[in-house]
C-alpha cells in the first residue's frame, strides 16, 4: 500500500487475489466492506483473479497546518443559512404542484447540497437566479454566493421518477431520513448511500419505521447501515397507517414522515416510543408542514396526521443557522478579538439554541451591540442540551475558557457523524485540557487554556469537532484533521477568520 502526503487527495492502489473457496471470498467480501466504510470507493477493476482498487482519502484525513490568529483584528461572522430549514423547505417544495422561490439560501453547505443532489435525481427540476436577475438551470454545482434564490419546480407527490444511479446523502442525516421515507411511497427501488461517516451510524429506528410500513429494506453491506435498498410502497395491502418510533436517540424519523406525509389517503398515527430528544427539530417540521395545508395534531405522546395536500407560498425564506453562533463564541472566546455577528435569527426560529443567547454571560461572553467580547464569568453552570446537543463540542470548550460547569442531557450526542461525547473529551486531551465523562454529559473545569500539540489533532470526520479544533488552532497552533470538513454545514468559515 502507497500513501501520499495526508495532506492532499491520495490514491490507494492494492492488488488483492481472491481464490475461488467460497471462505475466502467470504473473507474478502467483509475486508472489501471495512474498506470501503473507511474510505471512498473511487473504482474498481476485475480481471480474472486480481481485483485493482482506487481509494480516495475522505475529507478527514486530509490536515491543515493552522498557525496562531494574530492579526488583532475584529472577525466578522456572517452566519450561513440554517440547514435544518433550507433542507426541509427544499423537500416540502418539491413535493409541491408550484413552483416556489427559496431565499436566503446562498453559501449553503454540503448537507444542503446533499438534498438538492437526491431531489434532482428524482426528476424535480431547479432554477437559480442570480443578484442581476438572470435565471439559468440549476445542477449539481454547489449552491453559491452568486446565488440570490433557487425556484423549485415542484412535481407533487406522485410526480417523483426512479432515480437511473443510487442517492447520496454525502454526510447529512437528514437529508438520509427524508429521502428515505419519501423514496418509500413507490412502487420502485432506490439505493441509497453516504459518505464514511454515514455509513458508520446506526439508524435502526427509521428502517424499523420504513419496514413496520410494509416497505422492504435491504442492507446491502452491514444490518441497519448504509448502504440500503429500499423499495416501497408503503401502507399497501390495507396495512393500518398506525407507526410507532423510537425517538430516545434521534428525533429525524419523526421528521421525516411528518414531511412526506402529504397526500395520504388516511389518517397517520406516530406513537412516540422513549424519551424523545432533538424536539425542536421535529417540531420545526410540524410547524413548516401545519403552515403549508398540514393539520398535524400533538396529543400526550401521539402524532396524528390528518390527509393533506401541500398549499406552499410562491416565496419561502430560510433564516440563518442559530447553531453556528456557537463557533464565533468560541472565537471570542479564545482569539481574544472582539467578534462581529450579522444574521442573529429571531428567537422562534433557533431550533433550542437560543441557549447561547440566554448563557451567553456565564459563558464569559458579552454582546456589544451586535458585538460578542470576551469577558469574565463568576460561577459554574450546569447547561442541559437535551434539545441541542449539536452544540455540545463549541459549548464544553467554552465553559472550559470560562469558569466551568456540567453539560447534561447529551446522551444522544452519540449517535452523531461522531460519538460526539467521547471525541469532545479527546479533543480536550489533544490540546492538553480536561473534561470527564459523567452519565449522560460532561463535566468540565474552568479556566482552563489550550496547548499546542506535538501531534496531529484527530477530528473523526465530524465537522463540528473539526470546526471547534480549528478555533483552538487558531490560538496555540496545531495540526489538524479534516481540511474541507466545515463545509458540509458553513462554506466560509476558514475564509471568514483568515480575513
Amino acid at each position: 500500500m502507497l500513501f501520499e502526503n495526508t495532506s492532499k487527495f491520495f490514491v490507494l492502489f492494492q492488488k488483492i487475489f481472491v481464490w475461488t473457496d467460497s471462505k475466502i471470498e467470504n473473507s474478502f467480501s467483509r475486508r472489501l466492506n471495512s474498506l470501503t466504510n473507511r474510505f471512498t470507493l473511487s473504482s474498481t477493476e476485475f480481471n480474472g483473479p486480481s481485483i485493482l482498487i482506487a481509494v480516495k482519502a475522505p475529507l478527514w484525513v486530509k490536515s491543515l497546518n493552522v498557525k496562531p490568529y494574530s492579526s488583532g483584528k475584529t472577525i466578522t461572522w456572517k452566519l450561513p443559512p440554517s440547514k435544518s430549514h433550507a433542507i426541509r423547505t427544499l423537500f416540502l417544495a418539491s413535493q409541491s404542484q408550484d413552483s416556489v422561490e427559496i431565499l436566503g439560501v446562498s453559501n449553503s453547505g454540503h448537507d444542503v447540497n446533499s438534498m438538492k443532489n437526491c431531489l434532482l435525481q428524482l426528476g424535480v427540476k431547479m432554477e437559480k437566479l442570480d443578484f442581476q436577475g438572470n435565471l439559468n438551470p440549476l445542477g449539481k454545482e454547489l449552491i453559491g454566493s452568486e446565488i440570490h434564490s433557487i425556484i423549485i419546480h415542484g412535481v407533487g407527490v406522485n410526480g417523483f421518477i426512479k432515480p437511473e444511479e443510487k442517492l447520496d446523502v454525502g454526510n447529512s442525516g437528514t437529508t438520509l431520513r427524508l429521502i428515505s421515507v419519501l423514496c418509500s411511497r413507490f412502487d420502485f427501488e432506490v439505493i441509497i448511500d453516504g459518505d464514511v461517516t454515514m455509513r458508520s451510524r446506526d439508524t435502526k429506528s427509521l428502517w424499523d419505521s420504513m419496514t413496520c410500513s410494509g416497505v422492504k429494506v435491504s442492507y446491502l453491506h452491514e444490518e441497519y447501515r448504509l448502504p440500503v435498498k429500499v423499495h416501497g410502497p408503503w401502507f399497501s395491502d390495507g396495512q393500518i397507517r398506525k407507526l410507532v418510533i423510537d425517538v430516545s436517540k434521534s428525533s429525524q424519523p419523526i421528521s421525516a414522515w411528518i414531511l412526506s406525509s402529504s397526500g395520504l389517503e388516511s389518517e397517520l398515527e406516530i406513537e412516540f416510543s422513549g424519551v424523545p430528544v432533538s424536539n425542536r427539530h421535529w417540531l420545526l417540521s410540524m410547524e413548516i408542514c401545519n403552515s403549508n395545508g398540514a393539520d398535524i395534531v400533538l396529543r400526550d405522546n401521539r402524532l396524528n396526521i390528518k390527509p393533506w395536500s401541500i398549499t406552499t407560498k410562491p416565496t419561502m425564506e430560510v433564516p440563518k443557522d442559530a447553531s453556528m453562533a456557537s463557533f464565533a463564541m468560541l472565537a471570542a472566546s479564545y482569539l481574544k478579538v472582539p467578534v462581529k455577528l450579522i444574521g442573529w435569527p429571531d428567537r422562534t426560529q433557533c431550533i433550542g439554541h437560543e441557549i447561547l443567547f440566554d448563557i451567553s454571560k456565564d459563558l464569559g461572553i458579552t454582546w456589544h451591540e451586535s458585538s460578542l467580547v470576551k469577558s469574565t464569568s463568576s460561577s459554574s453552570i450546569e447547561v442541559d442540551i437535551t434539545n441541542c446537543n449539536d452544540i455540545i463540542t463549541p459549548l464544553s470548550l467554552m465553559l472550559a475558557a470560562a469558569s466551568g460547569g456540567n453539560i447534561t442531557g447529551a446522551s444522544h450526542a452519540s449517535f452523531k457523524e461522531s460519538n460526539r461525547l467521547k471525541t469532545t473529551k479527546q479533543l480536550f486531551e489533544s490540546f492538553g485540557m480536561k473534561c470527564e465523562l459523567i452519565g449522560d454529559g460532561l463535566s468540565i473545569p474552568g479556566n482552563q487554556t489550550p496547548l499546542s500539540p506535538d501531534k496531529l489533532v484527530h477530528t473523526f470526520g465530524d465537522h463540528r469537532v473539526f470546526m471547534s479544533a480549528y478555533i483552538l488552532a487558531c490560538s496555540v497552533g496545531a495540526d489538524i484533521e479534516g481540511s474541507g470538513l466545515h463545509k458540509i454545514a458553513d462554506a466560509k468559515f476558514i475564509e471568514r477568520i483568515s480575513a
